[in-house]
This record gives C-alpha cells, structure tokens and sequence, in this order.
C-alpha cells in the first residue's frame, strides 16, 4: 500500500484474523506504529483496529498482513519455519547443501543478471 506523506489510514482485521504483521519498503511510519523503511512490525494479537500515518517528510509503501493463528507448535530455524524438529533439521539440512552447491558453482551470473538455480 502507498500511503501519501502526512496521512493516516486505518486496517481493521477480519474478525477470525488476529494476528498482524508490517513490512515497510520505503518511507517512514510514524506515531503509534513507527517504522522504517526495511523494518517489520508484528502486532500482539488483537481484533484492535491498527491505524498507520505516513511521514510528513514523504510517502510510505509497505504490505501489511493479518492471519488466523497458526495451531501448530512452530519450530524456528535460521531461515525458515516448520511444524517439528525433524523437519526443521531436514529443511535446514537442504538449505546448507544448496547453498554448498552455488558456492561451488562460483559466480554464474550473466549479462542479463539471471544466477543458476537448483533443484533438490
């Protein structure tokens, strides 16, 4: 969402969805939800109304997001989440032999930018 420089808007989360979350890719949010550009906020979960205002200074773009809990026990790795620790190991376990490989690989990247991708 782009919210103009100096204004206010308001989410409200559906009524099965208390759980909230922002991410700000560019801008400055500001008063009772401040955050930057490259900075998430996670909300305490709540059917409260979250009202954002962008920055005098200039816009503000950013996703906001709202879910319904999760009823699983979360395990939480480096770089991803999972339902158990088996697979927890086991994702994380995957993410180090590609990284491995694209190591090994060196740098491929060409003219148009593209990089190799692997598939396991």
């Amino acid at each position: 969402m782009k919210l103009p420089a100096g204004t206010t808007w308001t989410f409200r989360p559906p009524e099965d969805q208390p759980v909230a979350w922002l991410a700000v890719a560019k801008g400055l949010l500001v008063g009772a939800t401040p955050a930057d550009a490259g900075e998430m906020v996670i909300f305490h979960p709540s059917q409260q109304a979250i009202t954002l205002e962008a920055s005098a200074d200039g816009d503000a773009i950013f996703v906001i997001g709202s879910a319904a809990p999760h009823p699983h026990e979360l395990h939480l790795g480096n770089y991803s989440v999972h339902t158990s620790a088996e697979s927890l190991a086991l994702g994380e376990a995957n993410i180090e032999r590609l990284r491995q490989l694209l190591v090994a690989a060196g740098d491929r990247r060409n003219a148009s930018g593209t990089t190799p991708v692997f598939r396991g």
